[in-house]
């Protein structure tokens, strides 16, 4: 099972740096004056618009510093904190050299730390807002999606345990029917134990197959750059498994890549062992690039497939009135697709043609 990544974190010194930058022009502001030695009424007033502007940067800076570790976060204020630098002190060069204010160098420089001030002010208090109102709307999608999950993930547990009942009940009052038989002598001893070994053989596998929907549900893995040839190869090389001389041919591009994971290969094994069990051969993998997606068809020579209305074969224990399956290929192989936001469905036309479709990486 995959791990998620977490968000990358900074040092605490680099959490201050927006604290540490409000210090700096307040420490330049106060040397100034000690150096100057001598302060007007006018420089008074700017000196101390200066002291405010900064101590207030060294408190915003705080409250960001304790707030956020994501370095993401903090880049992401400090850039707005620099957009807001640039533009006051760009606006305030402009207007001085439009309609000058002051009269000495002193004052000038009090007049233009005070806008370097002011606009640090300014754009570390949206860059902080900015980044948790994202935060919140991140916060809130990925809650709506964890909802989605359960509830999808409840869904299929149901269906699961309908099926564990169905099956399995079938399977043990068979077992069951088949040893009173065999006890009252009303049913050939080798019968009796080849009906109750092939009943208990059918039950391993469907524990089997249940435990494989288990582990499709509760897989965690984020998309990524997957390539098609790749998951064909591997999922011919499952079904050679159970179909050692299956004629299975590739037809089409199939060097692409598609947003999934390494569930698909998987998938398309469902899809490929459907076919050779239910269809006519000889089966047929092909690729077919579109704009922004891939088609990946899994197509045979069957003529038509026994169940009605067709949008119910991807539902668990879904099965032809000819298929002694477990119903379950169909849905596992629907439930991998969703995953990936993809589209799986049976195409009309005088063969079977399964298709997925599923973006390009």
């Amino acid at each position: 099972m995959a791990e998620e990544s977490s968000p990358p974190s900074v040092s605490d010194w680099q959490r201050y740096l927006v604290s540490v930058v409000g210090g700096l022009l307040f420490l330049v502001g106060v040397g100034s004056v000690l150096l100057d030695g001598r302060l007007s009424r006018e420089e008074l007033f700017q000196i101390s618009a200066l002291v405010v502007l900064s101590l207030s940067l060294v408190a915003v800076g705080v409250r960001i510093a304790l707030d956020m570790a994501a370095g993401e976060d903090v880049l992401r204020v400090l850039a707005w904190m620099s957009g807001g630098v640039l533009a006051l002190a760009a606006l305030g060069a402009w207007f001085q050299f439009v309609v000058p204010t002051v009269d000495t160098a002193f004052e000038t420089l009090l007049v233009f730390l005070s806008a370097l001030a002011a606009g640090g002010l300014f754009g570390a208090v949206v860059g902080y807002y900015n980044v948790r109102v994202r935060n919140l709307v991140e916060q809130a999608s990925r809650e709506q999606a964890r909802r989605e999950f359960l509830n999808e993930q409840q869904e299929a547990f149901s269906a699961l345990n309908g099926i564990l009942r169905h099956q399995i009940l079938n399977d043990t009052s068979a077992i069951s029917g088949r040893a009173e038989l065999l006890g009252d002598g009303k049913i050939d001893r080798d019968a009796a134990l080849d009906s109750i070994g092939d009943h208990c053989e059918h039950m391993t596998e469907t524990v089997d197959r249940i435990e494989t929907v288990v582990d499709v549900l509760t897989w965690v893995s984020d998309t990524t750059e997957t390539s098609v040839d790749l998951a064909i190869e591997r999922a011919i090389e499952t079904v050679e498994e159970d179909h050692p001389d299956a004629p299975i041919e590739v037809a089409g591009d199939t060097e692409t890549t598609v947003l999934a994971d390494a569930l698909l290969s998987l998938g398309l094994a469902e899809l490929l062992d459907n076919a050779l069990r239910h269809g006519q051969p000889p089966v047929t993998v092909s690729v077919e690039q579109q704009t922004d997606s891939v088609i990946i068809a899994v197509t045979d020579t069957g003529t038509s497939v026994g169940v009605s209305p067709r949008e119910s074969l991807f539902d668990a224990n879904t099965r032809g009135t000819d298929s002694e399956g477990d119903g379950l290929g169909l849905y596992l192989a629907d439930l991998i697709v969703d995953r990936y936001d993809g589209e799986i469905r049976l195409a009309d036309g005088s063969e079977t043609r399964f298709e997925i479709e599923i973006e390009k990486a």
